[in-house]
């Protein structure tokens, strides 16, 4: 269980600093890897994860705050890389809960890792966060990187220091200079550069040298390595002492602490062509990596053609400038943060920073406005992918809006695209984060202030805070029937319904969603009559209306099924399912619901696949009790894993009661146990295959 991001390049030496790791984590439950930039923290607190994942049961997470540059979304940010979701169901009591009251909760029995990269920028946030979650989670231990210490109580602080090698002064033989980790690691990546590259008795003085002179830094060492491509190593050696003396003037000194690796990008950075150097400085607006079609828009132009950019790109990547993020098949990229820094320092003192960032900030709102203008299409599942991994550039591109001024319309569209993202991803703190700053400002259309007004009431509405969710769609409302902003005033009629129906208010919910659902199917808009019949089929179910919630959940999942929408096809066919259960059909309800859990395994929605697990062993209760006390423990595990719990869900609580009762009486306790505690400790993908009737011991 867990996050750790795939490995990049071979991982070289470090056996001791891993070792005094996993023995630091033994003894506490904080360790701060810290040390100069470039020499390998990130690598090697992932390596550590990765011995360490037997250790803790329930998952190592990696959490890169790199890319992260707004305090108050930490807690956001954490809590999406652990697969937390905010309750979209929640009851009214649970509704007052912070997502750092979840976040607490969720961890404070879990015997976990957590991994918080690059804090240094957010030092105080994350030392702040860091003593709440270990004073809670007393099984819960933490591992950071960062250039400075937390500075709490029980740290356990391990540098990482340049990587060693011997004094070229002694003249060490071949086998000393072959088995010192500086070395071996220009060897491994000179052999990636030049096939057939070693480390022999004619070169090793020079490779070891040359390793010297770039004081042992990895990143520094990796540059260099790459040249072996173009020259023998003496060369390269050559060329880079001839660049250290113009800087030292010839001194036969080290260069002062962390100038050897940004000597070696800056030298790198002189070998370049001016294009390169171009792309270079334009790719480092990207948070957390990018694709070819997003270099390409953003960094085309300004004496970059369009179909210059994959030859440039190509000629970083085999300068090491640029790295290719595992998995290879989705052809992403990113930037070292060193070198990033660098290219950063670079662009800020140009004149095209702001075109620059300006173009950043309108491909990705670009982006996410054609997400949500083909939402009810077969590219749904497509786009959802595709804004997962641009959530940190979408991040920043609404930070960049909110912060230019004289751009008020663009930063509201922005925040607004970015919010209906986050409603989708049950990232409602964070959504709710950007509409608050958009909304501050007052001078911008009229449209485009009630979109943001309605999607930030749906918001608020979701989190369980209707007074507020009322009071935005009330004036989205009103300006929308003041404008004639027909898709506007159907959507706050249509989530002041779901607001009634979160309130208990059922009836009233019911003629609200029924007056959106006749204007959303006058106006021939599948997103808002799918959703709608979605909402009115649950509410049809809690008035004892079966045959009415089943009639609209089969609706919706025409509607979804016409359009290809996939993502949306797997809501509706779970509310298909429940209503058939309802109606006491539960085997008709089953491969309703394994279809749906089938589309949300595939999404990676595990909000979704709990829902499914826990309505699958409402419908075997009466046909296979121990199969519906196995998925119970699933279902359990899971929602302890996304952070919530089935009590605390509307319409949830009753009907699970209801099943384990009558799975505890056909089973007994002591059976019931067993077969619960072995549901739980299935791991996510055993869990799913289980409810979609493919292990040995699902019941058909």
């Amino acid at each position: 269980m867990g996050n750790l991001p795939a490995g990049g390049t071979r991982f070289v030496g470090r056996e001791r600093e891993a070792r005094e790791a996993m023995a630091a984590l033994r003894r506490a439950r904080l360790l701060t890897l810290t040390g100069d930039p470039g020499v390998g923290k990130t690598r090697l607190a992932l390596r550590i994860a990765g011995r360490a994942q037997r250790s803790f049961p329930d998952g190592v997470w990696f959490v890169e705050l790199a890319p992260l540059r707004d305090a108050e979304l930490l807690v956001a940010a954490v809590a999406e890389a652990l697969e937390i979701y905010e309750a979209s169901l929640a009851t009214p009591q649970d509704s007052a809960r912070t997502l750092l009251e979840v976040l607490v909760d969720h961890l404070a029995d879990k015997r976990a890792l957590l991994i918080l990269d690059n804090c240094e920028h957010l030092l105080d946030s994350c030392a702040r966060l860091v003593h709440i979650l270990l004073r809670v989670g007393r099984d819960l231990h933490i591992m950071t990187t960062s250039r400075q210490t937390l500075g709490l109580a029980g740290e356990q602080v391990l540098p990482v220091r340049p990587l060693p090698m011997p004094d070229p002064e002694q003249t060490p033989s071949l086998t000393a200079v072959s088995g010192s980790d500086a070395v071996r690691l220009f060897a491994d990546r000179a052999a990636s550069a030049s096939r057939g590259f070693r480390v022999t008795e004619a070169n090793h003085g020079a490779v070891l040298r040359l390793c010297h002179r770039l004081e042992g830094n990895p990143l520094a060492i990796e540059l260099a390595a790459v040249r072996v491509r173009a020259m023998p190593v003496d060369r390269v050696l050559r060329r880079l002492d001839d660049y250290f003396g113009l800087l030292t003037e010839g001194s036969s000194t080290h260069l002062p602490p962390l100038q050897a690796p940004r000597t070696a990008i800056d030298w790198s950075s002189g070998l370049c062509s001016p294009l390169q150097r171009a792309l270079w400085r334009r790719l480092t607006v990207f948070e957390d990596g990018f694709d070819l079609e997003d270099a390409e828009a953003v960094c085309a132009d300004d004496g970059i053609a369009t179909d210059d950019v994959l030859d440039l790109l190509t000629d970083l990547i085999d300068m090491s400038i640029v790295v290719r993020v595992p998995p290879e098949r989705l052809c992403r990229y990113r930037l070292p943060e060193m070198i990033r820094e660098y290219g950063q320092e670079i662009l800020a003192r140009s004149e095209e920073r702001t075109r620059v960032r300006d173009r950043h900030r309108d491909h990705y709102l670009s982006l996410a406005e054609r997400a949500m203008a083909e939402f009810m299409t077969p590219r749904q599942a497509l786009w959802l992918s595709r804004l997962r991994l641009a959530h940190p550039n979408l991040r920043t591109a609404a930070d960049h809006a909110l912060a230019a001024p004289g751009e008020e319309t663009v930063a509201v569209r922005m925040a607004t695209a970015l919010g209906r993202y986050c409603v989708m991803m049950g990232l409602l703190s964070e959504g709710r984060h950007w509409l608050h700053r958009a909304l501050e400002y007052g001078r911008v259309p009229g449209r485009v202030r009630a979109d943001a007004l309605w999607v930030a009431g749906r918001l608020g509405v979701l989190q369980g805070d209707t007074t507020t969710g009322l009071d935005l769609l009330d004036q989205c409302r009103v300006l929308a029937e003041r404008i004639g902003y027909s898709q506007a005033q159907r959507r706050a009629v249509q989530f002041a319904g779901l607001a009634a129906m979160f309130e208990g208010r059922f009836a009233d919910a019911r003629a609200l969603m029924s007056r959106a659902l006749e204007s959303n199917r006058a106006a021939d808009d599948p997103d808002g009559q799918w959703l709608t019949l979605f909402h009115l089929s649950i509410v049809h179910s809690a008035l004892g209306d079966h045959e009415g919630a089943l009639s609209c959940a089969e609706r919706s999942l025409a509607i979804c099924r016409e359009h290809g929408a996939v993502w949306s096809e797997s809501h509706a066919l779970w509310a298909t399912a429940i209503a058939t259960w309802q109606l006491g059909d539960g085997a008709g309800a089953r491969p309703l619901l394994r279809a749906a859990l089938d589309l949300k395994y595939t999404l990676s929605d595990r909000w979704g696949m709990t829902f499914c697990l826990e309505a699958l062993a409402w419908t075997m209760a009466d046909a296979d009790a121990e199969a519906a006390a196995r998925l119970l423990g699933a279902a359990d595990a899971m929602w302890r894993s996304i952070g919530s719990s089935v009590h605390r869900l509307h319409g949830l609580a009753e009907p699970h009661r209801w099943c384990e009762g009558v799975v505890r009486g056909a089973l007994g306790p002591d059976r019931f146990g067993q077969a619960f505690d072995e549901g739980a400790a299935l791991p996510l993908d055993a869990a799913v295959a289980f409810g979609l009737g493919r292990s040995a011991h699902a019941a058909s």
